[in-house]
């Protein structure tokens, strides 16, 4: 269980457990207040402003945290450092963390209440990009598991034109064939892959769209590699369109080299593949 909490509970911690388990795709976030004297429903604008991120907070009642909640939390998140040093006077400060520092950075977010609905929808955002910097920070490299494949399946219809099916996801799982980044279940990237005598090739890769330009890419392709090296591949080969150009400056930073291009490979649309190969050894 993950707690949220702020002072009253009736903007900020409700916001960010709303947008949270949104993203997630399940309740497994709670929100609580340090100081709630009279139970009451989220703050009006905090119920608008969290509509555009998915979230309904229409029954949300503030309830004031319980010690046995901190005790019993696998993660406790403040909204501000204040809020921080009080909760760690009862339980091990560990695993009290603020959102600022869940993203790695530093700061509290900022306090809308008695503000119009722009300032709810700006610390709204400010709640959300903390929350998916932070997911992106903390998500680990992993096999793939069967209940992995429809997730993945839905991202390769949105992603690729030529997606692949279920049904060939889940063979390429079984045979153990499958990269994950995962946090609190939720993929944020995989890579499919295969590995034939001392050679491996990368057959898909793709970051969750909410989750681009935090380096995801990078740690899920190196994740592969390291892979394929223990597994004695001496060479790694992958082929990319050749107008993906951010695909393609990832795989240099990796220390692949461009080595052909395949005319008219791609179909739909129409379009070049850029062959590339990497020498694992040398990396």
């Amino acid at each position: 269980m993950i707690i949220f909490v702020c002072t009253g509970n009736t903007c900020r911690s409700p916001m960010a457990e709303e947008i949270f388990n949104t993203i997630i795709g399940e309740k497994i976030a709670i929100s609580r207040g340090v100081a709630v004297s009279n139970p009451s429903g989220a703050a009006k604008n905090a119920k608008y402003a969290v509509l555009e991120y998915g979230g309904n907070l229409e029954n949300h009642q503030s309830r004031q945290i319980t010690l046995e909640e901190l005790k019993e939390a696998e993660l406790v998140i403040t909204m501000t450092s204040s809020h921080k040093m009080f909760l760690s006077q009862y339980v091990d400060g560990g695993k009290i963390i603020t959102l600022a520092e869940f993203a790695g950075e530093s700061g509290d977010v900022s306090d809308p209440y008695g503000g119009d609905i722009e300032i709810y929808r700006e610390t709204a955002k400010e709640i959300f990009d903390y929350i998916k910097k932070g997911m992106a920070k903390r998500a680990d490299a992993m096999l793939a598991d069967e209940t992995d494949a429809t997730p993945i399946a839905k991202m390769e219809k949105e992603y690729f034109s030529d997606s692949w099916s279920e049904k060939a996801i889940l063979e390429e799982i079984k045979r153990g064939r499958v990269e994950v980044l995962k946090f609190c279940g939720m993929i944020i990237g995989y890579c499919i892959y295969m590995i034939a005598a001392d050679e491996g090739e990368i057959l898909r890769i793709a970051i969750h769209k909410n989750f681009r330009g935090y380096k995801k890419g990078k740690k899920l392709l190196s994740s592969v590699i390291e892979i394929m090296e223990e597994k004695g591949c001496n060479q790694a080969f992958l082929e990319v369109r050749a107008s993906n150009t951010p695909a393609i400056s990832l795989y240099k930073t990796i220390g692949f080299n461009e080595i052909g291009v395949r005319k008219g490979y791609y179909k739909e649309p129409k379009e070049d593949a850029v062959l590339f190969n990497l020498t694992i050894k040398e990396r």
